[in-house]
């Protein structure tokens, strides 16, 4: 146990020493300034008899507006789980810095699921401070805040993490940037099942859904986003929706907690595969 928090420590250290942490602060502080001036706009808004805009119509606007850039949030912790995940193992595995490390009496387990957790507290800090200081920054502005939203970032964070179990999985056998791709590649596959599994949905095609909920079950990253975004949608927007008309990225209804106890269950599969998989290769 000792060993496995000295490597999640020397994770975070590592990530430190290569200015992450402070390129990431700093991208994302551009970034809230650039979505706050946009919200801004929105709220000054006025129509064309030069009387400000509702702020019913604000508060919807703004709605769209936060699911969206969340869905962009989601995609930019997906490829930095994937990027932290490829560098932490794939390329010590590359450049043969594990092996002056496994000689000591430290086990594989506890450097796999070290670095797992050194990245996962990572990339939990940074979703949980971006998210609160977007929706702070909205709110002040707005005065629109989303229900749910400790649901919902953490439902973001779950996405985070099957994106990152599954490039250390990976990157056990594969090298780093082949380990990062494979990993964009599933999820892309994900999302693209999402959206047609939500048409087939509306369009009642029973075998179609079956295919994309299969899909979902594999890679369950696009099914925890989803949930996500539907815990960020107010309740009246969704009863005032028609009856018949479909979001590709909105569900209209949330998941079951069977689907939860699935992804957590799939988390710890995948993980215990990866270290199965590290124990027998040869360095």
């Amino acid at each position: 146990m000792f060993n496995l928090l000295s490597i999640a420590s020397l994770t975070l250290r590592e990530a430190s020493r290569r200015r992450l942490v402070v390129t990431a602060a700093i991208a994302t502080l551009v970034l809230v300034a650039l979505t706050g001036f946009g919200f801004h706009a929105l709220a000054a808004m006025h129509g064309r008899d030069g009387r400000p805009v509702d702020h019913h119509v604000v508060l919807t606007a703004a709605s769209g507006l936060e699911t969206a850039m969340a869905f962009m949030f989601s995609f930019i912790l997906a490829l930095g789980a994937a990027f932290l995940g490829a560098l932490s193992l794939g390329s010590e595995i590359e450049n043969g810095t594990l092996l002056a490390m496994l000689p000591r009496p430290i086990r594989r387990i506890e450097v796999l699921l070290g670095k797992w957790l050194g990245n996962a507290i990572l990339i939990a800090c940074y979703a949980v401070g971006t998210a609160l200081l977007e929706f702070a920054v909205v709110r002040a502005i707005t005065g629109y805040l989303p229900p749910h939203i400790v649901a919902a970032i953490a439902l973001l964070v779950a996405q985070a993490l099957v994106m990152l179990t599954i490039t250390l999985a990976v990157s056990v056998r594969l090298p780093a940037i082949a380990s990062g791709f494979v990993t964009l590649v599933l999820f892309g596959i994900a999302w693209m099942a999402g959206i047609v599994g939500s048409i087939a949905t509306a369009m009642h095609n029973d075998a179609l859904r079956r295919a994309t909920t299969a899909v979902s079950l594999v890679i369950p990253s696009d099914g925890l986003w989803r949930a996500a975004a539907f815990m960020m949608q107010p309740a009246v927007l969704r009863a005032a929706a028609p009856a018949n008309s479909v979001d590709p990225l909105v569900p209209s209804t949330a998941p079951p907690l069977a689907y939860f106890i699935w992804c957590a269950l799939w988390l710890a599969v995948v993980l215990a595969g990866g270290v199965r998989s590290f124990q027998q290769r040869d360095l």
